[in-house]
């Protein structure tokens, strides 16, 4: 029986890759060649070598056209993420030297933290991350004490599938998971933390923008490891073409590691002084009893 069954996924495994390829040589001989990677031609040379290792015929000009960071903007600019990744090549440097969160009752005192988000396009539609809560200052209270240390590392990817047909109100979409590990300090180690979320994007009336988020996540701040789902969003609007204003929210949690089990709104703002800087700012509070106070953040990003 054991050998009938290994026989089975083996011809089933056959199948299936006969099938891609006649699929692949379909595509082939219907386009008569195959699509040429504009990307060997991109004038950033790391944009050529991951050319070269991740090769892609999907929109491959976007490698070509310069670096900005205005489009996609800022992930951590607000709670959501967008589901628009940056070009093959570029890289994103997004930190937050000011975060601020207000006491939780009977969860944690209040915390002070510099974060960052790094991000790296290894194709037009798949990105690579490295996020952390950087160093961190918690205040004593609720029996600990006044601690300093390191946040985890947490290590993400994003994925976009699709652009937004607004003929349709079809949204952008894509995808993103992360993992949060436990190499920091040890007082702020909540243990392997995974997380998996899809990411919106809708164009609405008066120029307004939605972005909105949902997934499953990890929870180990109520005495055990449990997984939660999540929601986040937010509501923007051009004020003009270099400043951006907007309101957001989550419930349960943010969509990176930052905050857990609460539900937050609040409002911020987005400045772009050029191409490749952008500074934002917003604030929040809690709605619930599980909720800070108030959170307060001041960060910049670049477009490297």
């Amino acid at each position: 029986m054991r050998g009938r069954i290994s026989l089975s996924i083996i011809c089933g495994r056959c199948i299936v890759l006969a099938l891609l390829a006649l699929a692949a040589a379909a595509t082939t001989c219907a386009s008569g060649a195959e699509p040429y990677d504009a990307a060997f031609e991109s004038p950033y040379p790391w944009a050529r070598f991951l050319a070269e290792v991740f090769p892609e015929g999907l929109d491959p000009e976007r490698s070509r056209e310069p670096h900005t960071i205005r489009e996609p903007g800022p992930d951590t600019a607000n709670y959501p993420n967008s589901p628009d990744t940056i070009p093959r090549g570029a890289v994103y440097l997004e930190t937050s030297p000011v975060f601020f969160t207000g006491a939780i009752a009977g969860v944690q005192p209040q915390m002070y933290n510099a974060e960052y988000l790094l991000r790296l396009g290894l194709t037009d539609r798949v990105e690579f991350r490295l996020f952390s809560n950087g160093f961190t200052w918690q205040a004593g209270g609720l029996g600990m004490g006044q601690t300093t240390g390191v946040a985890p590392l947490t290590f993400d990817t994003k994925i976009h599938f699709w652009e937004e047909n607004r003929d349709l109100w079809l949204p952008a979409v894509g995808f993103e998971a992360y993992i949060q590990t436990p190499w920091g300090s040890p007082a702020f180690d909540s243990g392997t933390q995974p997380g998996l979320t899809m990411l919106f994007r809708n164009t609405l009336f008066w120029g307004l923008a939605a972005e909105y988020n949902v997934g499953v996540g990890s929870d180990s701040t109520q005495g055990g490891y449990t997984l939660v789902d999540v929601i986040q969003w937010s509501i923007s609007k051009e004020v003009t073409d270099d400043f951006h204003l907007f309101v957001h929210g989550f419930q349960n949690q943010s969509a990176l590691p930052r905050m857990a089990a609460q539900t937050v709104v609040g409002a911020g703002w987005i400045w772009y002084p050029n191409d490749r800087v952008s500074i934002y700012g917003n604030w929040g509070a809690g709605t619930d009893k599980s909720g800070p106070a108030t959170t307060f953040q001041l960060g910049i990003a670049g477009s490297l």
